[in-house]
């Protein structure tokens, strides 16, 4: 049962530090990768930029962009579920991931992979969606107002968590206090750029080349690359 959330602009043609150990938490000697870019308006550019990316590290992942939940629950698209060791969440929107598989089948087979072993990972708006209570938006600067902060419905893969992204480089800290502020039983995580958690057996370790910043009950802590923590 292994979660990956990462905090966007991933490495794509360097070390990849972030993907290699995407593939890695798969346990497979060739994993078998889906990547769906669900949340991007761009699907054909970012399709492009995994495939090279991928391509990289000796994998050809298939790509989907489901665009509806009735998409997302058509039988074939269920069963091929069983085909992935890895399935990751693109960029962008993260309430087209909501809309696209809220409470679909999709999501509960998806689900049942995970527990089965498979690795379930998202970046930027994938990560965003990990979360039960969901940040969809706000000027952080703004986050601490009525009104401030963007929430929604997310796919509640971690539902004790709320996940910002792009976190330091965007100055996000507010949102994570607004996000606390709505319900103060979340544990805020917020992500750096190229920077991921891996969420595995209750423990938490961070990888990539930024912070991963925790926010639980009123107190902030940092965490670097090699860091392992509990919540």
């Amino acid at each position: 049962m292994t979660i990956i959330a990462i905090g966007g602009a991933e490495d794509k043609t360097g070390g990849m530090t972030v993907l290699k150990r995407v593939l890695a938490e798969a346990g497979a000697a060739s994993p078998r990768v889906l990547v769906i870019t669900t949340a991007t308006g761009y699907p054909e550019e970012v399709a492009e930029k995994y495939r090279d990316a991928f391509a990289r590290l000796n994998v050809a992942p298939d790509i989907r962009h489901i665009t509806t939940k009735a998409e997302a629950d058509a039988p074939a698209s269920i069963a091929s579920l069983k085909n992935y060791d890895v399935v990751f969440f693109s960029g962008g929107d993260q309430e087209k991931l909501s809309a696209a598989f809220g409470g679909t089948a999709f999501l509960a087979a998806l689900a049942a992979r995970e527990a089965e072993g498979a690795v379930v990972a998202g970046t930027s708006a994938g990560a965003a969606a990990m979360s039960q209570l969901m940040i969809t938006g706000g000027d952080p600067r703004k986050a601490l107002k009525p009104g401030g902060l963007g929430l929604g419905e997310g796919l509640s893969f971690t539902p004790d968590i709320v996940f910002d992204t792009h976190f330091n480089q965007r100055h996000r800290l507010k949102r994570l206090f607004g996000a606390a502020a709505a319900d103060s039983r979340k544990v805020g995580v917020g992500l750096d750029e190229d920077t991921g958690v891996v969420i595995k057996n209750g423990n938490y370790e961070v990888v990539g080349k930024g912070r991963v910043t925790v926010l639980k009950d009123g107190v902030v802590t940092r965490h670097k690359h090699g860091d392992s923590f509990s919540l």
